[in-house]
């Protein structure tokens, strides 16, 4: 124990300072967005923060993404957007030019991989490109570099860097082989998805907000592309040091039917991930995915209003846009909202307008975006809110136990005050349980401590019944009663 009277020596009063009890946590916010996209110029895999438009073009150049972000702008002119520019990998065709029984062979790095067609049953281009494919696959040594896949015919394999930015040496050894360089010129599916697995760091404590891939969603005509590239963005979104949305767009030129049925494809239990449908169209005459309007609408609303409150309706019609690609009417929209397909639709008086807010979760508890946004928020407060209490002694007093239950308890009412928790007192909107009954002696000498939080989270209006009932003279008022008595407590 430190003697706290080894510098005091002679009598007197003192009097120390010390900060212990409950902080004030910062409560998070959900105003970032990150867009996954490609340009000209820029650095590779690394969000970057751009301010406007002409921000965008001068760090990035010529992209496919322009007139996404334009659109995100046109809603949110002082949206808070980082862009991540993918890199393509590298990548060569290998063409087989006949098929024949005996030994195909390419060396990649300086190791020979062969595939040797049997004689029997007579062998086809086909047969000898899926062989070498397996081949290159299943060589350990090729394979940590490299990765084939189907070529363009079927007598051609590609054969892919895994990591973008790493080059490797291809020759076509066997005689009726040829190889020649085919990089894309705008990144494939896999390309999307590296960038968004390794653009961010979690100890980087990226805020919290969407991720957003429309020009992926746009480009790729694979509806297995563009589900490999909505579970990434829901991989990372869902992931615990991240509580994120991802807003995932459909394919170009799909059909209501088309697009319910893709949306049905990515499932979010805890509602990480939403899905818009259909494009819209910017005062350029482009047509354009709709998640960057639906981050900008977002992120307007949740700096206006709240972030408690959902990214639709009316208050907030999308802007620098003239139409939607495909027209919703209110049946086509009841086959699309039971299964989370979010409606755009251009209402009568009401302008073009995000007219749905589900996640694709099953669950009751998460099929509210704005929940989920709500939930995330509460993570996010807590999870950065606790640093300063760690590395702490656990007194047997319960002091410290108490000090973090306050803390929490303090930042939970300031969410209730904000409505984004539900109750008329903070009793019915959230609890706060850290003590010796839910930490027992053998988790606190480990250095363990478990606090449980509980939470309503605000649900938004979805749908109103107005109910108007046509009564006769003399009916109302319904309980004359009640009205005389209180006419006669008031001496009328």
């Amino acid at each position: 124990m430190v003697n706290v009277f080894a510098n005091i020596l002679s009598p007197s009063v003192r009097v120390t300072e010390s900060a212990q009890g409950y902080r004030n946590l910062e409560i998070a916010s959900h105003s970032h967005v990150y867009v996954i996209g490609s340009g000209a110029t820029g650095s590779f895999n690394t969000p970057t923060q751009v301010t406007s438009l002409a921000d965008f073009t001068n760090v990035f150049g010529s992209s496919p993404s322009t007139d996404e972000v334009k659109l995100f702008f046109r809603n949110n002119r002082r949206g808070i957007l980082y862009f991540v520019r993918t890199q393509i990998a590298q990548r060569n065709e290998i063409t087989i030019a006949s098929a024949a029984a005996g030994a195909y062979t390419v060396t990649i790095n300086g190791t020979a991989v062969t595939y040797t067609a049997p004689a029997s049953p007579t062998p086809t281009l086909q047969n000898v490109a899926d062989g070498l494919l397996a081949a290159i696959n299943a060589n350990s040594t090729v394979s940590s570099a490299v990765i084939a896949t189907p070529g363009s015919t079927t007598s051609k394999v590609y054969v892919r860097a895994r990591v973008p930015g790493v080059t490797f040496t291809l020759t076509a050894t066997t005689a009726n082989l040829t190889q020649a360089a085919a990089t894309p010129t705008t990144p494939v599916a896999a390309d999307y998805v590296y960038a968004i697995e390794n653009a961010f760091d979690a100890d980087d404590n990226w805020p919290q907000g969407f991720i957003i891939a429309p020009e992926a969603f746009m480009l790729l005509t694979s509806q297995t592309d563009r589900l490999a590239v909505g579970n990434a963005m829901h991989a990372l979104a869902s992931d615990e040091l991240f509580d994120w949305v991802a807003l995932v767009d459909p394919g170009a030129g799909l059909t209501p039917a088309q697009a319910k049925t893709e949306g049905e494809l990515y499932v979010s239990p805890q509602g990480h991930l939403a899905f818009y449908y259909p494009y819209l169209i910017d005062l350029e005459a482009v047509n354009v995915p709709p998640s960057p309007a639906v981050a900008g609408v977002a992120t307007l609303r949740y700096a206006t209003q709240g972030f408690q409150e959902p990214p639709a309706g009316a208050q907030f019609p999308i802007l620098g846009v003239t139409d939607v690609v495909t027209r919703i009417s209110g049946q086509i929209q009841d086959t699309l909202n039971p299964s989370g397909i979010n409606a755009i639709r251009n209402l009568r008086n009401k302008g073009v307008v995000i007219w749905g807010m589900r996640t694709r979760a099953s669950d009751d508890l998460y099929k509210q975006i704005s929940q989920r946004v709500i939930m995330n928020v509460i993570n996010g407060t807590l999870r950065r809110g606790f640093d300063n209490f760690l590395f702490s002694a656990i007194d047997g007093f319960g002091i410290l136990l108490n000090a973090m239950s306050q803390t929490a308890n303090a930042a939970l009412e300031s969410l209730w005050r904000g409505k984004a928790l539900f109750g008329a007192t903070p009793v019915e909107a959230f609890e706060v349980k850290c003590d010796f009954e839910n930490n027992t002696p053998a988790l606190l000498s480990q250095g363990n401590v478990i606090m449980e939080v509980y939470c309503v989270t605000s649900p938004a209006l979805e749908k109103l019944l107005i109910q108007t009932i046509k009564v006769s003279i003399g009916t109302l008022p319904l309980n004359q009663e009640q009205t005389q008595v209180t006419a006669l407590q008031q001496g009328t």
